[in-house]
C-alpha cells in the first residue's frame, strides 16, 4: 500500500474527526431508527440503497475498467456481506431494540479482538505478546460487561446478539483478506453492501420482521435517523475511511476502533438521556484497553510488513471492510 506524503495535518485531523463523529453517531441512530423501523428491514433498505447508489457511482465514474464484476466476485462479496451487514448490523440493530447505544457500541468495539483471534484459528497468523495481553484483558471487559446479565438473565439476548455481530464483523474482514474482489476498494465496499443488504431484508421478509413495518407509523425522528445513517454512516463515512486508507498513517487511522465507543458512550447519554453505570464504565475501559493493544500489536505487525515490501512494483490497494 503506498501512501502520499504530503498530507496537510489539519486534513488529516478534520478526516479523522469526521470517522471518529460520523462512525460514533451510527450507533445513537440505530437507536433512534429502530424506535418505530423494524431493525432488520432498516439494515436491509438501507444497505441495499448505499451499495446501490455506491456501486452505481463507481460505475458512472468509470470504475469498472476491469469488466463486470465475475460470479466468484459477488460470492465474496455475498460472503463478507453477510457477516458485515447481515450479522454485523442485522443483529446490532435488534440488539439495539433493548440495548441503549453506548454499551453496544463497546461490544462492537471488540472486533479486533475477534480478528486477532480467527485470524489465528483460520488463517495461522501469529498474535505475539502485547496482542495476547489485549485479548486477555479485553475478553476480561466482556466477563464484566456480560457476567451480571448472565447471572440475572437481563438484556443478556441483546448482549449476545452484539456480541455476535462483532464476531461476524470480524470473521467477514479476515475472510476479505483471501476473497477474491476487484481491485477498487469503492466498488468492492459498494457490492459487499447491497450483497448484504439483499440477504438482510430477504431475512426480513422471512422472518415477518418486514411484515411489522407501517409508513405512516414511522416518526419523524426515526425516519431523519434512516436518512443519516444512509447517507452519512454509510457513504460518507466509508468515503472519508477510503480516503484516510491512502494517505493516513496506519497505527492514527486505527484510533477509530477505541475512540468511537467513547463518542457512542459520550453522545448517547447527552443527547438520548442513557444512563451510564458504573459497570459500563469500568468495563468499557477495559475492553478498550484490550482492543488499543491488540491494534497496537497488529499495526506495528502490518507496518514492518509494508517496510519489507518497499520497493516493488505498486500492487492493487487491498478491499477494506469498514461498514457502518
Amino acid at each position: 500500500m503506498t501512501r502520499p506524503t504530503r498530507t496537510s495535518p489539519a486534513l488529516l485531523g478534520a478526516g479523522l474527526a469526521t470517522i471518529y463523529l460520523v462512525w460514533g453517531t451510527t450507533y445513537l441512530g440505530i437507536r433512534v431508527g429502530v424506535e418505530t423501523i423494524p431493525p432488520f428491514f432498516l439494515s436491509g433498505v438501507r444497505y441495499l440503497l448505499a451499495g446501490g447508489l455506491l456501486f452505481g457511482l463507481v460505475a458512472l465514474r468509470g470504475g469498472l475498467t476491469g469488466g463486470w464484476p465475475s460470479a466468484r466476485h459477488w460470492l465474496s462479496a455475498a460472503l463478507t456481506g453477510t457477516g458485515l451487514v447481515a450479522i454485523g448490523n442485522g443483529a446490532l440493530s435488534w440488539g439495539e431494540q433493548y440495548l441503549p447505544s453506548g454499551p453496544a457500541a463497546i461490544f462492537i468495539a471488540t472486533v479486533p479482538i475477534w480478528m486477532a483471534i480467527l485470524g489465528r484459528v483460520f488463517l495461522k497468523e501469529r498474535i505475539g505478546l502485547l496482542a495476547s495481553l489485549g485479548l486477555a484483558i479485553g475478553l476480561g471487559g466482556l466477563v464484566v460487561l456480560v457476567g451480571p446479565a448472565a447471572l440475572h438473565g437481563t438484556d443478556l439476548v441483546p448482549m449476545l446478539a452484539c456480541v455476535a455481530a462483532a464476531i461476524g464483523w470480524g470473521a467477514a474482514t479476515v475472510y476479505s483478506k483471501v476473497a477474491p474482489f476487484p481491485n477498487n476498494p469503492f466498488q468492492v465496499a459498494g457490492m459487499q453492501m447491497f450483497a448484504g443488504g439483499a440477504v438482510v431484508f430477504v431475512f426480513s421478509l422471512l422472518s415477518g420482521d418486514a411484515a411489522r413495518f407501517h409508513l405512516a407509523s414511522v416518526s419523524t425522528r426515526s425516519e431523519l435517523a434512516f436518512l443519516y445513517l444512509l447517507f452519512v454512516g454509510a457513504i460518507l463515512g466509508f468515503g472519508v475511511y477510503i480516503w484516510l486508507v491512502k494517505v493516513a498513517p496506519l497505527p492514527l487511522l486505527s484510533t477509530y476502533a477505541y475512540v468511537n465507543p467513547v463518542v457512542a458512550v459520550v453522545l448517547g447519554h447527552f443527547l438520548l438521556g442513557e444512563q451510564v453505570s458504573l459497570r459500563t464504565v469500568v468495563g468499557g475501559g477495559v475492553i478498550v484497553l484490550g482492543v488499543a493493544l491488540v491494534v497496537a500489536s497488529r499495526s506495528g505487525a502490518e507496518g514492518r510488513t509494508e517496510r519489507a515490501e518497499r520497493g516493488r512494483l505498486a500492487e492493487p490497494e487491498p478491499a477494506v471492510s469498514a461498514v457502518h
